[in-house]
């Protein structure tokens, strides 16, 4: 145990100065609920985003993350004694991916031997991290007691419903690089034979993997069907509030945003920057109504507005910098863990369980105050960030899947974004380049809009901050005093802090430290 808390912090301090080090955030301090709430989230946005491209390296990902999630599953306490009828689907699920494994390993018809999903792995590591989470602390859960029963059935609900989503988005992978197959052969006059079942593009060799994730995502639909809902309204809400989680969410977001930055470009760290600075201006946007409702902030009828202009054109630069990302690019470990905890530490305030809450719920919470000060400094730095960001759509010879390339050229120059090509029309992306599914160089059209729109993203984000730093200035009056300010008042002016939860555990660490024992079910 360290006595002399200066020593401490000054190790801490050098760190900061060691672009390899992260203080304080080498480990997960999330619950196991929001590790599951957030395989939900990751698993939703993989299905929004996927592509013919990134079939392949589903179907490697996908054993290794069924494997993970019968681990969770399997380390849950309550289980009956003997064959337990829920293990069922779990179990099934286990069978038929250890066949996909089988038929993976070895073989030299595609997809073959290559890279996996980076987005899957993420999902994969977070319910490891469940699963061990849940060991170590399983033992104090009192199963047999009604809330926590129906805590633990939203949790088998909540891990189905993450390899059903991921099931569904493979299989929409496959049906599109069938698709791209079928027009390819089409273009270069080569007759394809189209598939009798599932969709006209389960052609070969995507076909036989139509029919086995098919397969797998019919086995969780059936285990969800009838029980999704209900079963999430049994989530556990947390019991101890932690005000300063935010405050130390985004200020590490803050730092491993910008060591990502520094480090060689990356165009999925951009994209994952990009969107979750999208996600903080739309929480943003929630606390600020909140705490209208609550009087903590004065009204504004300019603040609002700007921040969700910045907020569309943060996700509008997202969409860019996506097609720049090849189907197997990994993101920084740090950066994505810190992305996490955003997430998680504004659902948390924003939301009662499942959905969003009302204003008025928000309103009543304590925390509202403080988060909404440091979420508002958050869009001021938002500023700064987007100019670092636009600074890297004028890195030279930027490069990007072929398909997606080629797609975005041509819809740029119709839309007007980009100007036209004076000789007429032009084939930005070679055919054979887009059919051998290359990473090419980035098309003139596609470079100018990323640039226009990475301007256009600083300018939003600008006044944004601006409206937000005078809020902020404005409404100082609002916020009650912080922690140690009210202690050393309480105390004399000695200046020792002893009432918060957080005293003596340096960049607020959450009460009982950080691998304290949390609810199964997510938190709100």
């Amino acid at each position: 145990m360290v006595t002399d808390l200066r020593r401490a912090y000054a190790d801490i301090d050098e760190e900061l100065f060691d672009v390899g080090q992260i203080p304080m955030t080498s480990r997960d301090v999330r619950s196991v609920g929001e590790m599951l709430f957030d395989v939900d989230y990751l698993a939703r946005q993989l299905l929004m985003d996927v592509g013919g491209d990134d079939a392949g390296t589903l179907l490697r990902s996908w054993p290794t993350m069924v494997t993970a999630a019968e681990d969770l599953w399997a380390s849950l306490p309550g289980r009956r004694p003997g064959v337990d009828e829920r293990d069922r689907p779990i179990t099934s699920l286990s069978a038929q991916a250890a066949t996909i494994e089988s038929s993976l390993s070895g073989r030299k018809a595609w997809p073959g031997q290559g890279p996996t999903n980076p987005r899957v792995d993420q999902m994969t590591q977070t319910l490891l991290n469940a699963a061990a989470l849940v060991r170590r602390y399983g033992a104090e859960i009192p199963h047999e007691q009604t809330e926590a029963h129906r805590d633990l059935e939203a949790a088998r609900t909540r891990i189905m419903h993450g390899l059903y989503l991921t099931a569904h988005a493979a299989n929409v992978a496959l049906h599109d690089n069938g698709r791209d197959r079928v027009t390819d052969a089409r273009e270069s006059g080569r007759r394809v034979q189209l598939a009798q079942h599932h969709s006209p593009y389960a052609v070969a060799p995507t076909g036989v993997w139509v029919d086995r994730m098919s397969a797998c995502e019919n086995t969780a639909r059936s285990y969800l069907t009838g029980q999704f809902p209900h079963a999430l309204t049994g989530e556990a809400i947390r019991p101890v509030d932690d005000p300063g989680r935010l405050a130390q969410a985004l200020a590490n977001w803050d730092i491993q945003s910008h060591r990502a930055l520094a480090r060689h470009l990356a165009p999925a760290n951009v994209l994952l920057i990009t969107r979750t600075q999208g996600l903080i201006a739309g929480a943003s946007m929630v606390l600020v109504n909140a705490a209208a409702t609550a009087g903590v902030l004065e009204p504004s009828e300019r603040l609002v507005p700007a921040i969700a202009d910045a907020g569309r054109s943060w996700s509008n630069l997202a969409s860019r910098w996506g097609d720049l990302v090849p189907p197997a690019a990994h993101l920084d470990e740090p950066l994505a863990r810190a992305a996490a905890e955003v997430r998680a530490a504004y659902r948390h305030i924003t939301h009662d369980t499942t959905t969003l809450a009302t204003p008025e719920a928000i309103a009543a919470c304590p925390e509202l105050p403080q988060a909404t000060m440091v979420s508002l400094r958050a869009i001021e730095a938002g500023s700064e960030l987007a100019h670092v960001v636009a600074e890297k759509a004028d890195t030279p010879n930027l490069t990007g899947p072929a398909r997606a390339l080629s797609r975005r050229a041509h819809n740029d120059v119709e839309s007007g974004l980009a100007p036209p090509p004076t000789e007429g029309d032009v084939v930005w992306v070679s055919p054979a380049d887009i059919l051998a599914r290359r990473v090419v160089t980035v098309p003139q059209p596609v470079a100018d809009a990323l640039r226009s729109v990475s301007t256009a993203t600083a300018s939003a984000a600008s006044v944004a901050a601006t409206t937000a730093m005078l809020a902020r200035s404005n409404d100082n009056s609002h916020l009650p005093p912080r922690p140690n300010e009210a202690d050393t008042a309480h105390q004399g002016g000695h200046g020792v802090t002893t009432s918060s939860p957080n005293h003596g555990k340096p960049f607020g660490e959450p009460p009982g430290g950080i691998d304290r024992p949390a609810p199964i079910g997510p938190l709100r």
